[in-house]
């Protein structure tokens, strides 16, 4: 998912493209891409493949520690000084293409932007970025695709495999006949020329593999995946109960703070629908059990918490334009229109850098009971990639410098290359405040440039120049991950899903928002599933099972 702007799960399925500019992706990319010949993107021979050795980085000692199941290193402050990295630039000068993915407005060309300047300086060479929109990703992706003049860097997946697969037709066969496959490069022992590649978790490589190689790099993130942000300055002003036992404590949680006078509601009717399943025990998007995977949308868990969620809609506690196409929903959590809001755990220092609310400004995290009492749920695991880079095909002196930039590139948390990465130059980009950098509009404009999708360092938590936040934000993720709950379709490729997705989503959230909207009976959810079903659903079904038998 795109770091500035989530799109959490805040109805059923998150992160869909629409259904016209996805299927336009189709019929382009199978021009050219049939079988090549090579290995078969089959489980057994992905299973096969050697993954880069994991060498963890001794630098920055963190402050609060991660572990091996998931959660993330955290720091109060950023070192200083910071040690540098690297003694000379990576690249050897000439030009170096990638097509990349933006979440934040498309910034200043290369000659208005000295931020994009001093990257071209620090790795020496002249970086051509093409850079996307993620709304526009499908359509100008498939011109790319279409015209075969490919960048260097290839940003194919909006999202990881088991989730989007940017909606490519036969993903695996485009790979295979115009991409590089990075095996004998990176595979095993190989990695450590590339140290900083080294020092990503070998969980998100698995997501990288297809026709039993290695075909990307990838941007690895946390487990700790989509969390209920909670206004907890509100809420201690409002004296609402903060950890409500059960889903009856909840539905009073949503009652106390919901005042429309104030134009103030508990939250938005898909951040109900979200933590509502979670109280219920609904699945992470499948349930695998005896071998047969069964959807979300097809459990009981999933009908009982549409129907309380319509009552809590009913009772007035949604806001009333939570359904409006590209709601604000982040503005609106930041001014306190709403009290709670699902997001990406990524998002926790963006709130505190876009604060409106003034030094009370305060968020935490609300785990979700489960919905009688007795301990809290599950949360749904993200994916440890959020999406991955392809290299197009080259001889083997031109791999090795792209790849000797992509290890520049994923320079780690603590060291000058990573600070300057995010938030650029000193002075100019940011200032240093509280032990962490602050940035100023210049910063803002110029530095989303979309290189932090090409690849990056492992992600770790930090909140810049507020400690007591990144302690929070910590906790909250040690609390969640020993219990979450992971989607059994993960590292899995189905090229069904990865067409249909688009479609398959607008059904379910086509009826969904129907249902709560009262536009449609309760009962309508039925039809939902089985034009879901009818629609590729099935089909999705199959193809997964297979692999995963």
């Amino acid at each position: 998912m795109l770091e500035q702007h989530p799109v959490p799960r805040r109805t059923l399925l998150s992160g869909a493209l629409s259904t016209a500019a996805l299927a336009a992706t189709g019929p382009s990319l199978l021009a050219g891409c049939t079988d090549s010949g090579g290995t078969p993107n089959t489980a057994v021979n992905n299973a096969d493949v050697k993954l880069p050795t994991y060498t963890p980085y001794a630098g920055a000692k963190p402050d609060f520690p991660g572990n091996a199941e998931g959660l993330l290193d955290a720091f109060s402050g950023y070192p200083n000084p910071a040690p540098q990295a690297f003694p000379a630039p990576p690249g050897k000068g000439g030009q170096v293409s990638a097509f990349v993915l933006t979440g934040a407005p498309v910034p200043p060309s290369v000659d208005q932007n000295p931020f994009w300047q001093e990257l071209n300086k620090r790795l020496n060479v002249d970086l051509k970025l093409t850079i996307t929109p993620g709304g526009d990703m499908p359509v100008k992706f498939a011109a790319l695709v279409a015209g075969d003049d490919l960048p260097d860097f290839i940003v194919p997946a909006l999202f990881t495999p088991s989730g989007l697969g940017a909606g490519i037709a036969n993903l695996p066969a485009w790979l295979s006949a115009k991409c590089q496959d990075l095996s004998p490069y990176l595979s095993g022992d190989a990695v450590k020329e590339y140290p900083f590649l080294a020092n990503i978790p070998s969980a998100a490589w698995k997501q990288c593999v297809y026709n039993g190689g290695i075909y990307g790099l990838p941007v690895p993130r946390g487990v700790g995946g989509t969390l209920m942000f909670r206004r907890d300055d509100l809420f201690a002003q409002l004296k609402a109960n903060p950890d409500p036992a059960s889903y009856a404590e909840f539905r009073d949680v949503c009652k106390a703070v919901t005042d429309p006078r104030a134009s103030r509601w508990a939250a938005t009717t898909g951040a109900l629908m979200y933590f509502v399943q979670h109280m219920v025990g609904v699945p992470n998007r499948w349930r695998l059990d005896g071998g047969k995977l069964t959807h979300a949308a097809e459990t009981e868990q999933f009908r009982k918490a549409l129907a309380d969620v319509l009552q809590l809609v009913k009772d007035g506690y949604a806001h009333p334009d939570s359904n409006i196409a590209n709601a604000p929903v982040k503005k609106w959590f930041n001014a306190g229109n709403t009290v709670l809001n699902p997001d990406r755990y990524t998002a926790w220092p963006q709130y505190y850098a876009e604060n409106v609310a003034g030094p009370g400004f305060d968020i935490g995290g609300m785990r979700p009971p489960r919905y009688d009492g007795g301990g809290f749920a599950g949360t749904w695991q993200s994916e440890p990639t959020n999406n991955f880079t392809a290299l197009k095909k080259a001889d083997a002196g031109k791999i090795k410098d792209l790849l000797a930039i992509a290890n520049w590139l994923a320079a780690p948390f603590g060291t000058q290359e990573w600070l300057f990465r995010r938030f650029g130059v000193e002075g100019v980009h940011y200032t240093m405040s509280n032990g962490g950098p602050a940035q100023t509009q210049a910063g803002i404009t110029e530095t989303a440039l979309g290189i932090r999708y090409i690849v990056d360092a492992p992600d770790a938590i930090f909140i810049p120049g507020n400690a007591a936040a990144t302690r929070k934000s910590y906790e909250y993720q040690k609390s969640i991950i020993p219990t979450s709950v992971k989607d059994p379709t993960v590292g899995y490729f189905s090229d069904a899903w990865s067409r249909k997705r688009a479609a398959l989503d607008t059904i379910l959230n086509t009826y969904q928002t129907d249902i709560l909207s009262g536009r449609k009976p309760l009962s309508a959810w039925d039809d939902a599933v089985k034009e879901w079903r009818q629609g590729g659903g099935d089909e999705v079904r199959g193809q997964f099972q297979d692999q995963l038998a």
